[in-house]
């Protein structure tokens, strides 16, 4: 990732905590690992929350001390420790975040450099952002907000695990949004986990664990049931043959669709047909 202090700050809300985020990627700061005699003036601290997003390989952080080698994980620095990074390894990412108003959070932040676990969802995430951070567009930017958010998320989940009883995710409300448009606007094909992944932006686990959190289905589940649904209507509301209905929302064979329809409704196609249509 490129060195990004010079990209505009992402202010977002988590759990109504409010925080600036800067990001900072690869910056001059990671010194290279091959420096093995560094000096002392090389120590520094921020005013800032500094966040280490340790993918892959390590880093190793001095302070006046301590010497720690961290693997994978993510690793918070709080404000006005003077310390220095030497990373091993290529899957290194950092992030600035400062916390507004006085709250639990930045009281437990204060107590020392802390380490996370690295979910799958938050290295996803990370990933991503480096990547929409890069493309400096309008969209990559709305993007990158959305997934600071979801980052931020599990991390003052994990930093304080009563907050999240207390507030719903604003951030996972707005791709339960996204991942219904999607399904809606694309039901006469095949919809796959990868397909709204890649739509709206997570990880294939997060959009099933989503799903099974919302509806208490997986996403064959809830795209079946909206196809049928569908169908429904068009019975209903339309001449169209069985044949082309079952076509028109990509849901097999018509016998396969009869199928599908009799077990959810109890009639089978033409039946519901006959018993709902209006008379000319």
């Amino acid at each position: 990732m490129k060195n990004q202090i010079n990209k505009p700050t992402l202010n977002i809300s988590v759990f109504g905590t409010k925080l600036k985020v800067i990001r900072v990627g690869k910056s001059p700061r990671l010194i290279d690992s091959a420096e093995a005699n560094i000096k002392v003036n090389r120590i520094h601290s921020h005013f800032t929350c500094e966040a280490f997003f340790i993918t892959e390989g390590s880093l190793r952080i001095v302070t006046d001390i301590e010497r720690t080698t961290y693997e994978r994980g993510v690793v918070i620095i709080p404000p006005h420790i003077g310390h220095y990074t030497l990373p091993k390894g290529d899957g290194c990412f950092c992030l600035l975040f400062s916390i507004e108003g006085e709250n639990r959070i930045r009281e437990k932040l204060g107590e020392g450099i802390c380490k996370i676990p690295m979910s799958d969802d938050v290295e996803y995430c990370i990933k991503a952002l480096s990547r929409k951070s890069d493309e400096g567009t309008a969209l990559s930017e709305k993007d990158a907000e959305l997934f600071a958010t979801l980052i931020f998320n599990q991390l003052i989940c994990a930093i304080d695990p009563d907050i999240g009883k207390k507030h719903p995710s604003v951030a996972e409300s707005k791709h339960i949004g996204a991942i219904e448009t999607y399904i809606n606007n694309n039901l006469q094909k095949k919809i796959t986990l990868s397909d709204v992944a890649s739509q709206v932006y997570l990880s294939k686990r997060q959009i099933a664990r989503i799903l099974q959190k919302e509806y208490g289905c997986t996403l064959s589940q809830l795209v079946t049931e909206k196809k049928l649904a569908s169908a429904k209507m068009m019975l209903k509301d339309t001449d169209m043959k069985i044949g082309e209905i079952a076509s028109s929302v990509n849901l097999g064979a018509e016998n396969y669709f009869y199928l599908l329809f009799k077990k959810k409704y109890g009639v089978s196609p033409l039946r519901y047909r006959k018993q709902t249509k209006k008379p000319d």
